[in-house]
């Protein structure tokens, strides 16, 4: 039942996001790691590794002289207490979301409001939740792992299932150094 239940609450949010996205297209823009100067990063924050992938990644990214932000998807009804955001990391549970996946909290409203010139998006699974913020996002160059939603990407890298997200990571930024933006 519960199954049934939580496939017509995301048929509705996906309605409510279509007409969103109508509203308020977002602009779209090739970027590589020489034209881009801000990145929004939303990874899987469930795993503590993939936290310590994502600080790498900012770091790797402040020497190309782009600024980030991270928002930590935690699949959980309520995040724990060594969860605690600052200018650098935002996080989010199941709980910050409404029954039909309206965002509860400001922070992460602020965060997908936010023109980023990439976004990367670090899953290996996507949760519901993760795939409405992706699409949510006014970024203008959207990067993530093939297979999980087409619409959803501008560049994908395919990867098997057995591979994470520091793969992922390693492989999106190899090809954002290579693509030509000439």
């Amino acid at each position: 039942m519960s199954n049934f239940i939580t496939k017509i609450r995301e048929k509705i949010a996906l309605y409510k996001l279509d007409n969103q996205l109508k509203k308020e297209p977002r602009k779209k823009r090739l970027h590589n790691l020489r034209t881009a100067s801000t990145a929004g990063i939303i990874y899987d924050a469930t795993k503590e590794a993939n936290h310590q992938i994502v600080k790498e990644l900012i770091k790797e990214l402040k020497e190309e002289n782009i600024t980030s932000e991270a928002l930590g998807f935690i699949d959980q009804k309520k995040r724990d207490d060594n969860y605690i955001g600052d200018n650098t990391f935002t996080f989010a549970c199941r709980g910050d979301f409404s029954f039909f996946y309206s965002i509860k909290k400001e922070a992460i409203q602020s965060f997908i409001d936010k023109p980023f010139n990439l976004l990367f998006v670090l899953v290996n699974k996507q949760p519901f939740a993760v795939d409405y913020l992706g699409q949510l996002s006014k970024a203008e160059f959207k990067a993530g792992k093939a297979g999980l939603d087409n619409d959803l990407y501008d560049f994908m890298i395919e990867l098997n299932d057995n591979k994470g997200i520091a793969e992922l990571k390693k492989q999106i930024i190899h090809y954002l150094k290579l693509l030509n933006n000439n």
